[in-house]
């Protein structure tokens, strides 16, 4: 058997329904059969125990579920478990699986031991109902993230499934109704649904332009999925808009959107419209950032670049850009070592961190003054992990830093990153 089936096996090994000794264990009363949604629930009741094993046993089920078939890899762990004990409890009473009576009255130790065909038969059978299970919970999805400040024209990546829409870009919108996706009369001009005071699904005040992913999986899987891509691109846009720039971008006391929506395609059985904010993506800045159409010429050059690395360097690439987004959207020490950490994901290798990242600078050709401030920083990165340092400034060899090179470590410490990140793919590929 596969180690899949064996898994599903010892599930149903481990799903008790008799109790056994004076310890308590949980239980778990429902009604067997499938339920129609938005109906009394009626059928039999019936109650299960779990012994110690059963819990490592629905996950190990529902790994080995996501990673079966390409249509699961966005699922969502806490989703596939549910779909999981779901369908054993949908199932128990089938006949051509289960002894129904016995699972009714308990008439055996456990779930297994109330089946009706060979093992290997009885356990493909329950495969297939978790995966029909599954696929009624899939389906495409179009989530969307609410941008401040960053004056953008419309564009997409076709290649990573994901593009910018300018708020009052009304073409660029309608394209996207064109695919499918059920928007009920939600346009980013007006984001409501029915009269002006329904705001549930407004976002907070202004915004610029909307971070748009297509995602296929279950509703937490494609927020999960979104939201990386949306880090992804939030961190080329910044890095692309700030090289460009003649001076720093600065954070405005502001609190950053956090708005997040997706919603469903007119082919997907789950039809929930669901404002499921997240953590911040896009820091909310003082001014606006004009980005040109030149400048989003170089945003498609990078992630073409990224799509003809390797699958390690592009997984490089995606932890490059995803903990660079998180030090955009953190302060001092922890906005310090994110961007380190940034680096380290491109180049970093166990055992020789600091000798890896120098030699991927120099591979880059960066200039020699850019490198040598790389010695000093990675310094600084050991006092904070180490504990040695609370905060940059505590840092011993802070000031000597800052005399020598007339710069900010925490400056350049982002500058570094940023350079290494828009650089690294045309390396790579």
């Amino acid at each position: 058997m596969t180690p899949l089936l064996s898994q599903i096996v010892r599930l149903t090994k481990n799903i008790l329904l008799q109790v056994e000794g004076p310890a308590r264990r949980p239980s778990v009363q429902f009604f067997a059969g499938k339920q129609r949604p938005f109906h009394f629930s009626g059928g039999l009741g019936l109650s299960w125990w779990y012994s110690n094993d059963t819990f490592q046993a629905i996950e190990n089920v529902s790994l080995l579920l996501i990673e079966s078939a390409s249509e699961f890899k966005d699922c969502d762990l806490e989703s596939v478990s549910d779909a999981v004990t779901t369908t054993l409890q949908e199932i128990c009473l089938d006949s051509s699986i289960f002894d129904g009576d016995a699972v009714f009255l308990r008439r055996n130790r456990s779930l297994f031991d109330c089946r009706v065909v060979p093992v290997p038969q009885f356990a493909a059978a329950i495969q297939t109902e978790m995966e029909s299970s599954l696929r009624r919970r899939i389906g495409h999805r179009c989530v969307l993230y609410a941008v401040p400040r960053f004056q953008v024209p419309s564009f997409s990546l076709d290649d990573d499934a994901v593009r910018l829409i300018k708020r009052d870009d009304e073409k660029a919108w309608d394209q996207l109704i064109e695919k499918g996706y059920r928007f009920n009369g939600w346009t980013p001009l007006r984001p409501q649904f029915g009269n002006d005071r329904d705001l549930t699904f407004a976002p907070p005040g202004n915004f610029e332009c909307i971070f748009v992913a297509e995602e296929y999986g279950t509703p937490k899987g494609a927020r999960f999925s979104g939201i990386l891509r949306f880090r992804k691109l939030a961190a080329i846009l910044f890095a692309i808009a700030s090289e460009s720039s003649d001076g720093p971008f600065f954070k405005a006391m502001s609190h950053p959107y956090e708005f997040l929506i997706h919603f469903p395609h007119q082919l997907s059985k789950e039809a929930q419209i669901t404002r499921t904010d997240s953590d911040p993506v896009v820091p909310f800045y003082v001014a606006d950032i004009p980005v040109s159409s030149k400048e989003v010429l170089l945003i498609q050059n990078w992630y073409a670049a990224s799509a003809r690395c390797s699958s390690s360097d592009r997984s490089r690439i995606e932890k490059s850009s995803h903990f660079f987004n998180r030090g955009m959207n953190s302060n001092d020490v922890e906005a310090y070592v994110n961007y380190f950490v940034s680096l380290d994901a491109m180049f970093g290798e166990r055992g020789s961190v600091e000798k890896s990242i120098l030699r991927g600078l120099r591979e880059l050709k960066l200039p020699s003054a850019l490198v040598e401030k790389a010695t000093w920083l990675f310094d600084l990165r050991n006092e904070i992990v180490h504990g040695g340092s609370r905060f940059i400034s505590e840092w011993s060899r802070f000031g000597r830093y800052r005399q020598h090179f007339q710069t900010q470590p925490a400056d350049d410490v982002r500058l570094l990153a940023q350079t290494v990140l828009l650089r690294a793919p045309y390396l790579f590929s």
